[in-house]
């Protein structure tokens, strides 16, 4: 019976060491070869190789491996989702490894990389479920209408924006339920302007804030690594605090005067020939149209922000999207 009791101890403990092994190394690879994250990589491969190493008496696991014997060899994985379904699952995989290892050994090591688990697993999936953007026309309006219209053709990325403060935020409120509803089933980021409660409330992909907002850093707080936070920036030297602070994202404007910025001049191209710098992508905006569009697309912007003129966003998206 004690034979018997070592035997499947050891059996418990070699088949949860190559569990834990297997699911960090594929967590690596795709740090390494698809996010090109040097330190999540670095990080993985030091707790795998900490596992690997941590076996005791390795003759003794191998010798009382029998894959055969094992009711749930061979089983095929279910097949995954996406890229975040396959984190999530051998992240999974992981912890609960490492909880057993700790259950039937008294290695004090597994329950620290049990907990730098949990820690990597919040940065890596919350980085990763992070909406992507794709290149193209950004369309701001506070009519939810011609929002729902750019999602049909669409648009890259919409933002419900209304600064009449005679609108009652209940109104803003339901009109953003709406929005996140519709931009889901289309594929489309919907991101709230200046209400981070309603951006809450909705479960908007993201969140625009101004230049007299709180810091990004603690807006960043209140929503989370895995939504996007833009800022209006009107300098170089605004867009470089900004992504000192953590945005995703800044705008870059107004390029022109135009009247959604009233009382503020058009700040030129100065600022669209260094945006180029920063290491976030930039949306140039401000009195854009179809006439003077192509001066702003040879600064090579992520995103040409149209308020006004949105019919003629859908020309612009089919232009960029063409060449």
């Amino acid at each position: 019976m004690i034979q018997h009791n070592l035997n499947a101890n050891l059996t418990i403990i070699d088949a949860n060491i190559n569990r834990v092994a297997e699911g960090l190394r594929v967590i690596e690879d795709f740090c390494r070869f698809r996010f090109k994250n040097r330190e999540w990589s670095k990080t993985l491969s030091n707790m795998r190789q900490t596992v690997n190493l941590s076996e005791t008496n390795p003759l003794a696991n191998l010798s009382v491996r029998n894959t055969e014997s094992d009711m749930r060899a061979r089983e095929i994985p279910r097949s995954r989702i996406n890229v975040v379904d396959v984190l999530k699952a051998n992240f999974k995989r992981v912890e609960e490894g490492l909880r057993v290892l700790e259950e039937v050994s008294d290695r004090p090591c597994y329950t620290q990389l049990r907990y730098d688990a949990y820690d990597l697993e919040k940065d890596i999936i919350l980085h990763e479920s992070k909406t992507g953007i794709k290149p193209g026309v950004y369309i701001i309006s506070d009519d939810p209408d011609v929002l729902i219209e750019a999602l049909s053709w669409d648009a890259s990325i919409i933002q419900l924006r209304n600064k009449d403060k005679n609108v009652h935020k209940s109104v803003l409120l339901n009109q953003s339920m709406l929005l996140s509803k519709k931009a889901k089933e289309a594929g489309v980021p919907f991101v709230v302007n200046d209400y981070i409660d309603i951006a809450l409330l909705v479960d908007a992909d993201g969140f625009h804030t101004g230049q007299d907002d709180l810091p990004v850093s603690e807006i960043r707080k209140i929503l989370g690594d895995h939504k996007l936070i833009g800022r209006t920036t009107h300098s170089f030297e605004q867009g470089e605090q900004a992504v000192a602070e953590g945005a995703d994202y800044v705008s870059v404007g107004p390029v022109w005067e135009t009247p959604s910025k009233p009382g503020r001049d058009g700040i030129g191209f100065d600022y669209l020939k260094q945006a180029h710098k920063l290491s976030v992508p930039f949306v140039a905006i401000g009195g854009v149209n179809n006439s003077n569009v192509d001066e702003v697309l040879a600064y090579s912007p992520k995103w040409v922000g149209i308020i006004r003129d949105y019919k003629m966003g859908a020309v612009i998206q089919k232009k960029l999207r063409t060449e």
